[in-house]
């Protein structure tokens, strides 16, 4: 029979694990659920114990080099920062994340609990989708659109690029599940669903984020999921299919033309109060941030200091000074090479990790990370909230299956359970 400590332990560590679900189920539905997914593994890690168990869990991951880096650079570049302090605070609680990724390998560790955090952003997912259709014909409460009919953008729970960055791994979850399932009737329903996903995607969606991530991940997962010898007739069929689906919607037509457009106007006129032209002349601005204090960066909230400088219209700063919409340029002007060096290693060190893992969550992961690498270039990923949201909650998930070949890490409490 357990002592009353054990006991008490063991319930925080089951409102850790539960809090985790909580917070997979939240990201395609809900920022509430979010908050309280975290409220509960915080008060649950802590209280949980088994500190040698985590730190051992925790000190040869992959992830843990680059998060403990990044987590550093935040820490130091306050000390050569200019920023006020409500900026360094606000950014303390963005990468805060973080360290939050290490904690959720910990709690995603057992595969059964790893299963039921997929298991929970399938079901948001689901809810999300059907929502997305629904608000065809009707106004769904909890839609943000607030439109009805096709040729409109129907996002629901969180803005357009967020879903479409969330159901672009609903895609891959979809497809990897029918991958893996033995019964072709199952096999085609999670096929039906995947192909729903990707038509709410390129049809109801506004935006060019979400079709670009899908597209970079049909690329990722047909290379490492399709067989060597139908490689590229798999690429050939995602190729056309593209294109199948750009000729068929009229909302991703509109959207690919207007992004050309919007170039020649940056380019010709200096228009840049466009979606494309803000990216093009933050791209341009952060770089010559960059390159004025390449080794150390600027500190903590250094871009945003230095772009209201640049940025002086209260309207255009609302846009352009909170972040580059470049994960690798804001690291990079905040804490300089070093900020790059650990962004990078974030995701190289995730991608070689994946080798390591079983075949489905090989394919989740790298999937997953071809929609991180090509949203890296174009927003903040691990900066605008509904996106840290997943990246910094899937990303674990996923990664939480890596073992070192040579060890074998028992939960301890997981032991003692069994044993009694």
């Amino acid at each position: 029979m357990r002592s009353v400590p054990a006991r008490f332990e063991s319930a925080m560590d089951a409102t850790a694990k539960g809090g985790a679900v909580v917070l997979l189920l939240g990201v395609p539905t809900s920022i509430a659920l979010v908050n309280i997914g975290i409220l509960l593994i915080l008060i649950g890690w802590f209280l949980s114990g088994r500190w040698r168990w985590k730190f051992d869990v925790v000190r040869h991951h992959p992830l843990t080099l680059p998060v403990l880096l990044l987590s550093a650079l935040v820490l130091i570049g306050i000390a050569h920062s200019d920023a006020p302090k409500a900026y360094i605070n606000h950014h303390l609680y963005v990468y805060s994340k973080l360290p939050l990724m290490l904690m959720l390998l910990t709690l995603f560790h057992d595969p059964r609990w790893q299963r039921r955090g997929l298991l929970a952003f399938a079901i948001g997912s689901v809810v999300t989708v059907v929502s997305t259709y629904a608000n065809i014909w009707f106004e769904v409460p909890w839609s943000d659109s607030h439109n009805q009919g096709l040729g409109l953008t129907h996002h629901v729970f969180n803005d357009y690029i967020a879903q479409g960055l969330a159901m672009s791994f609903f895609t891959a979850l979809a497809l990897v599940i029918a991958i893996d399932a033995r019964e072709r009737s199952i096999r085609w329903a999670w096929v039906l669903v995947a192909a729903f996903t990707v038509f709410s995607i390129t049809h109801l969606l506004q935006g060019r984020t979400g079709q670009v991530v899908l597209l970079a991940m049909f690329c990722a997962l047909a290379a490492v999921a399709a067989p060597a010898a139908w490689r590229w007739r798999v690429l050939v069929t995602v190729a056309v299919a593209t294109v199948l689906l750009f000729l068929s919607s009229p909302l991703l037509r509109a959207r690919v033309i207007s992004l050309f457009a919007e170039f020649s106007q940056y380019t010709d006129a200096g228009v840049f109060t466009t979606s494309t032209g803000y990216r093009l002349d933050m791209w341009r601005n952060a770089l010559e941030m960059f390159m004025t204090s390449p080794l150390w960066g600027h500190g903590t909230a250094g871009y945003r200091v230095l772009s209201e400088q640049v940025y002086a219209d209260a309207a255009v700063c609302a846009v352009a000074c909170v972040h580059p919409h470049n994960q690798f340029l804001l690291l990079a002007v905040d804490f300089g090479v070093l900020g790059l060096v650990g962004y990078v290693l974030l995701l190289q060190r995730s991608f070689r990790a994946a080798f390591d893992l079983t075949s489905r969550y090989r394919n989740l992961l790298v999937a997953f990370l071809a929609i991180l690498f090509v949203d890296s270039f174009i927003n903040g990923p691990f900066w605008v909230t509904t996106e840290r949201h997943l990246f910094a909650s899937v990303l674990p998930l996923l990664l939480a299956g890596w073992r070192l070949p040579a060890e074998s890490r028992v939960d301890p409490l997981l032991a003692s359970a069994r044993s009694t």
